[in-house]
């Protein structure tokens, strides 16, 4: 082999290694990312696959750039500052998370709950900016979270706006997974609701994802008739009642709607009825 031969393989062989560094790297950052309470590196490992001693060298890169942060107490791993400007980052390019904000904070203030921003991320709904409530007992959805399509007010919301292809398709994706009593079970049952909610321009959740917690969501449009976003109201169910979630209903849809206008959307056609 020339020289000239053995440095190209040589350099193939250095740029797969970094790039295995480089995943292995981001799945201990999305493991971590997914956890509340953090992780330990025993959990790192079993949760990406990775050998303790690698997930050891990997955690002391990425603490040294600030990406993780430990705590030394209880050995638990979460994403440092590093991470939360990346993810800032990522809502900052959404400009419309911004413009709609002012109206987030008119909704929360009229209904007295917590207002939630909720994009469609693969077959889940990712929340991503939030007007929390003043009460005590409040709900509140950590940003970056996500929340299952069949199972929440922003997910319905979603696949509702959603064309009928478009929406067939996510809903056969969906294990439907019964998170209360009162969680669809069947992609028919869901489907029923779909209809339901195209024709009145909101989403209940009625304690669907969690017990004794309720949400009302309505889509947000693009130029094209396309789902931005949804805007949502959650509060527990004992401030709920049924003309008071009504209530909350109108107040969401119509924000909605007005959220729509300011930035030059439209309803797609299935949605006009409710325009």
């Amino acid at each position: 082999m020339d020289k000239s031969n053995k440095k190209e393989t040589c350099m193939s062989e250095d740029a797969g290694g970094q790039s295995k560094t480089l995943v292995r790297g981001l799945s201990i950052l999305n493991a971590c990312s997914g956890s509340r309470s953090g992780l330990t590196l025993v959990e790192i490992a079993e949760a990406t696959d990775l050998a303790p001693s690698t997930v050891h060298r990997l955690l002391a890169t990425l603490e040294a750039l600030s990406f993780l942060s430990v705590n030394s107490e209880t050995g638990r791993w979460r994403i440092g500052v590093a991470g939360f400007q990346m993810g800032n980052a990522f809502v900052r390019s959404r400009d419309y998370v911004a413009q709609l904000r002012p109206l987030m904070v008119e909704l929360s203030d009229q209904t007295g709950e917590t207002v939630n921003l909720a994009i469609l991320s693969g077959h889940k709904a990712l929340f991503v900016s939030q007007i929390e409530s003043a009460n005590m007992m409040r709900m509140v959805a950590p940003l970056g979270s996500l929340s299952p399509l069949h199972a929440s007010g922003a997910g319905k919301a979603l696949l509702a706006a959603l064309g009928q292809e478009e929406r067939s398709v996510l809903m056969e994706q969906i294990t439907y997974e019964a998170l209360t009593d009162k969680t669809h079970r069947s992609q028919a049952s869901l489907e029923a609701e779909i209809q339901t909610i195209i024709a009145e321009g909101r989403s209940y959740d009625r304690q669907e994802h969690v017990d004794g917690m309720q949400c009302v969501a309505a889509p947000v449009f693009n130029e094209l008739g396309s789902p931005i976003c949804t805007l949502s109201v959650s509060g527990p169910s004992v401030r709920m009642s049924d003309a008071v979630f009504i209530d909350h209903g109108d107040a969401v849809a119509q924000t909605a709607h007005m959220a729509t206008q300011l930035l030059g959307g439209i309803p797609p056609n299935h949605w006009m009825l409710n325009d």
